[in-house]
């Protein structure tokens, strides 16, 4: 669909909309879903807004916690971290976000490129990073220090910390076809969950349950995963849905590498992309693939863990999946019908990374330019009425 259609209709419904919630046709509660669709339809390249450029090789990841939704953490392939405070000079009218702090190698430090970064999701006085010096360090934000180190031996790949469980675990994908659990809360390693055939590129804990793991493999499959039972494996998807076996070996979710995994974020879907420059959407409930088609514009083809990016969900509003294409754009696909809605263009170079920031829906790309990038809506006055509007209304439903 063409992107400026695209946005004069989101347009013409947020109009309608604000006039059925002023003659009470509409509830209130409906404006934030309408709200953040429309913003999503409007992103752009933000050319008011820059990140100082610090890393002097590519930007391999970026996170930004949670708890505040303010501070980004970038790893890069010179092995340094940096943190960003994303509101510093939010007044201006043209913004340039400094680091604000660093871990650059050192003794304690990563010898190699990062492969990521993981604020801890319930304390941003903590982050993690895994290295292809084969180890996953845990950080003191605020003396910006290891507190620990995990050696796994081969190079590393991705990890992941679980959004709500009460476990403390960090799963690894590495060299090592074995998925490897460190303890956060006592510095060791618990156990292995063998499977696998080739290099893990990717593993993502469910953010409905907190014990089940996905991962992706060289090996063209993805698997997942109770990590409570002495048979780890619950299944390896097939892209088929042939019925056979759940870990029958003619199972395969691509046809080739397997690089990046997301859960929705009710946990009910998970999304896969491989080297088959393909992306499957996953029902979880049944294992089977859902045949969504996402078209033929999707290029993967490098082999390291690269996770695509889903909106947040909200009943009656379409929720969307961003992918970050080897060709430099970033593609956004309507998640259950698989069109593409629009291919945001700027970077210079290839993007190796998204992140979400919720509290004023932006995405933040790190790519292999040295450079952060920020995309945000093009009509920033159009939204701040829908905003102050949905805000209004909001304290008028608690009254």
């Amino acid at each position: 669909m063409n992107s400026g259609r695209t946005r004069r209709i989101a347009h013409n419904k947020c109009t309608r909309l604000l006039y059925q919630v002023e003659i009470g046709l509409v509830r209130p509660s409906a404006l934030p879903s309408h709200y953040l669709s429309k913003r999503l339809l409007d992103l752009t390249l933000d050319p008011s807004t820059t990140i100082q450029r610090e890393h002097v090789s590519a930007v391999n990841t970026i996170d930004i916690e949670e708890a505040e939704g303010r501070y980004l953490l970038s790893g890069g392939g010179d092995g340094n971290i940096y943190i960003y405070d994303l509101d510093e000079s939010q007044r201006e009218e043209r913004r340039v976000i400094k680091c604000m702090a660093g871990a650059e190698k050192t003794v304690s430090g990563h010898k190699g490129g990062i492969s990521r970064v993981n604020w801890y999701p319930f304390d941003n006085g903590m982050f993690t990073s895994s290295s292809f010096d084969s180890t996953i360090k845990v950080w003191d934000t605020n003396a910006m220090e290891v507190a620990c180190t995990f050696d796994l031996e081969n190079k590393v790949y991705s990890h992941a910390i679980s959004p709500k469980a009460t476990h403390g675990l960090i799963a690894t994908a590495s060299s090592d076809p074995r998925i490897r659990l460190c303890d956060l809360k006592t510095g060791a390693f618990t156990h292995s969950l063998p499977g696998h055939r080739g290099t893990v590129l990717s593993v993502e804990w469910s953010p409905r349950h907190e014990y089940l793991l996905a991962s992706g493999s060289t090996d063209t499959t993805v698997r997942l995963w109770d990590i409570r039972k002495s048979s780890s494996c619950l299944c390896s998807l097939d892209m088929h849905n042939t019925n056979s076996p759940p870990l029958s070996e003619a199972n395969v979710a691509h046809t080739r590498t397997v690089n990046g995994l997301a859960f929705t974020p009710d946990g009910l879907h998970l999304i896969s992309t491989g080297h088959d420059d393909k992306m499957r959407l996953w029902n979880l409930y049944t294992g089977q693939n859902t045949l969504t088609n996402y078209g033929t514009m999707i290029r993967n083809q490098f082999v390291y863990n690269l996770t695509p990016l889903i909106s947040p969900m909200f009943a009656g509003s379409p929720s969307y999946v961003f992918y970050p294409s080897n060709d430099r754009s970033i593609l956004m696909y309507d998640l259950v019908d698989g069109s593409l809605v629009r291919r945001l263009t700027g970077s210079f170079g290839r993007i190796t990374a998204l992140a979400w920031r919720p509290r004023t829906q932006e995405i933040y790309s790190a790519g292999n330019d040295h450079d952060i990038l920020a995309w945000g809506p093009k009509n920033v006055d159009r939204d701040n009425e829908l905003q102050a509007m949905a805000d209004q209304d909001t304290w008028s439903d608690s009254d």
